[in-house]
């Protein structure tokens, strides 16, 4: 089962993903694109997966979000 959340910083967009790849393990990842190429057809993206397994959705979602926050204030996103 895979979880979503979308947040929205520093210029960019992150999606923010957790994933369930065993049970009771939960996995983390960020795919971050730029808001001013919303309005093309095509997007750039980079994806973020954090090295750390979690024990729950919610504590995968956290790292996500806290993850994403943090690389879009400081614009390190990969683009």
């Amino acid at each position: 089962m895979t979880h979503c959340t979308v947040i929205e910083e520093g210029g960019y967009i992150g999606h923010c993903t957790a994933s369930e790849s065993a049970p009771g393990v939960w996995e983390a990842s960020v795919l971050f694109e730029r808001k001013s190429d919303l309005s093309h057809t095509f997007v750039n993206a980079m994806r973020h997966k954090i090295p750390k397994k979690f024990e729950s959705r919610d504590e995968a979602m956290r790292a996500a979000v806290a993850y994403a926050t943090e690389r879009a204030q400081t614009g390190d996103v990969g683009l």
